[in-house]
């Protein structure tokens, strides 16, 4: 953990030498978390779970089925300054990088649930002829500025 977090000490701190620090720790508890708490722990009392729910009935499983698998995401890290982390992701999207199943579930929500909260936030929004944001065409549209703050 880096000293300046640890102790509160930002004295001689600046944000370069704190952010590369605080850079490291992150790589260093993601590596654990992969390699330690998903692998050593996440993973066999996911493997034990899915024997008992299969065992007790409440999940139907067959004699020398594959065992159902699990992702494991964990969650995502916040920067200082949420503008450039939200363009960020973005950015990673459209270059195909992530997915949007990916960047939802590192927030903690399902990708599903999300886009059918839109799609019913979109048809209430012309239903009640009001709109709010960027203008779509049609569903599955690229994004498009609005076209009252166009000037000619």
């Amino acid at each position: 953990m880096p000293y300046a977090n640890v102790t509160a000490d930002m004295l001689k701190a600046n944000y370069s030498n704190t952010r590369a620090a605080l850079l490291e720790f992150r790589r260093r508890v993601e590596a654990f978390q992969h390699a330690v708490m998903v692998f050593q722990f996440c993973r066999p009392v996911w493997r034990r779970w899915i024997d008992l729910a299969g065992l007790s009935g409440t999940a139907p499983a067959a004699a020398g089925d594959p065992p159902v698998g699990a992702d494991w995401l964990p969650p995502r890290w916040d920067w200082v300054d949420p503008i450039k982390d939200i363009r960020a992701e973005v950015e990673a999207i459209d270059a195909g990088l992530k997915s949007r199943s990916q960047a939802i579930a590192e927030r903690g929500y399902d990708a599903e649930q999300v886009d059918a909260e839109i799609a019913a936030d979109h048809a209430r929004e012309q239903r009640l002829g009001i709109g709010f944001g960027a203008v779509r065409t049609e569903p599955g549209s690229a994004v498009m500025t609005d076209p009252a703050d166009q000037t000619d």
